[in-house]
């Protein structure tokens, strides 16, 4: 929503928002405005999608002025997946850096990558509600599927489904080896990575808190150097390098604008110190993210790992409790309270984690608010050698009273 502002602004327009966390939704706010875009997060009886229509101004989706603002670039690359597409989108607008990109993000990066005008819109392209429908990009990205958002994808069939509609309205199709069902537009190209595909990663080493790999492309063996641990965001960059090279980027740019990579906000980023002790933020809200992230602590030195975790809807927490208990298995846990992110209070609760790994020999305590979740981080620096502040919420929120700063 930041960006679609951004752009709107940049062109004359006035812009105005609002937002559950900067004074609220209120009737009030909508002041006979020409266009009104809302998030799929706001549900029909929203006050202020009930006042817009009233009064008749347009209503349209992010998803849909998304696409209506693709259609006026020359170039986009799409990134969807369901997990690592702010990561890769920021990764390709960096590779791209020589070029003129624009970059549509769901997160924040560190560092400054694209703007709201250029020849190439890099975009992440978010399979909630089928979103990413509305966009027919010249390059469409696709990472992994795996079944997630069970509020509006009942079986994993009708999530593949959903992404094989994406891939076919893509020009230039690049996802994993082997995800036969996935073909682009017809005349389009497929391209896979994969250690049989055209891209691969063939050399991966650790390097403080960035990593050093060898990737395969069509066109040579090329060596970059990344901000960014972990074998997961290795893999990214291979999906990186693959959206750029084939956007027409050359070796040099590609590997200086990795190295130039600040990473994103939120992805095992490391924001202070308690005790000595590092202390990480990670965006990390779904098992198998989870997985990939506490593998990662292990390249950075971090053996055991005091986790603060935030559950990210009753919904998610509920379809997939067996998985978060076995991703938890084997570190000191805090669950903070559940985001509620659309409101449904149905569903599996912190307390409700906390014991069902604790009942199985693993350590974890459910607390009932930040203040509490900070002080019973005090309780285990002496024991524990990082603490990770983890889930998709407002769990940032706790972290200046972990540092007490």
């Amino acid at each position: 929503m930041r960006w679609l502002a951004e752009y709107y602004r940049a062109r004359g327009h006035e812009v105005s928002g609002s937002d559950l966390t900067t004074g609220g939704h209120s009737a009030e706010n909508v002041n006979n405005p020409d266009l009104v875009i809302y998030t799929s997060a706001i549900k029909e009886d929203n006050p202020e999608l009930l006042q817009a229509r009233r009064i008749g101004a347009r209503v349209v989706t992010r998803a849909e002025a998304l696409g209506d603002v693709a259609n006026t670039f020359p170039c986009v690359i799409a990134v969807a997946g369901t997990h690592g597409k702010s990561t890769v989108t920021a990764m390709t607008a960096s590779a791209l850096s020589a070029h003129n990109v624009a970059m549509h993000l769901g997160g924040r990066v560190n560092g400054k990558i694209g703007s709201v005008n250029g020849e190439i819109l890099v975009a992440e392209a978010c399979e909630y509600r089928r979103s990413f429908l509305s966009l027919s990009p010249h390059i469409g990205v696709v990472l992994n599927v795996e079944l997630d958002h069970t509020d509006c994808y009942k079986t994993e069939s009708e999530l593949k489904s959903a992404f094989a509609e994406f891939a076919s309205k893509s020009k230039t199709l690049i996802c994993p080896y082997g995800y036969d069902y996935l073909k682009p537009a017809p005349g389009g190209r497929k391209i896979e990575v994969g250690l049989l595909g055209d891209y691969s990663l063939i050399g991966y080493e650790t390097s403080g808190y960035g990593s050093d790999l060898i990737i395969k492309t069509p066109y040579g063996l090329l060596n970059v150097h990344i901000n960014a641990v972990g074998r997961h965001n290795a893999e990214n960059a291979v999906y990186a390098v693959a959206s750029a090279l084939e956007a027409g980027a050359d070796f040099a740019e590609v590997r200086k604008g990795l190295k130039n990579f600040g990473g994103v906000d939120r992805r095992l980023q490391k924001v202070g110190e308690l005790k000595g002790v590092a202390v990480l933020s990670d965006y990390a809200h779904h098992p198998t993210e989870i997985k990939a992230s506490l593998s990662a602590l292990a390249d950075v030195g971090i053996k055991k790992p005091l986790v603060v975790f935030q559950p990210h809807t009753h919904e998610r927490l509920t379809s997939f409790f067996d998985d978060f208990i076995s991703a938890f298995l084997g570190v000191d846990l805090i669950v903070l309270p559940v985001f509620n992110a659309r409101g449904n209070v149905e569903g599996k609760t912190s307390e409700d984690l906390a014991q069902a790994i604790s009942s199985v020999g693993g350590n974890a305590t459910a607390v009932s608010s930040f203040v509490e979740g900070a002080k019973a981080v005090q309780k285990f620096t002496s024991n524990v050698d990082g603490i990770i502040v983890m889930g998709a919420g407002d769990n940032e929120r706790i972290l200046p009273l972990v540092l007490k700063r």
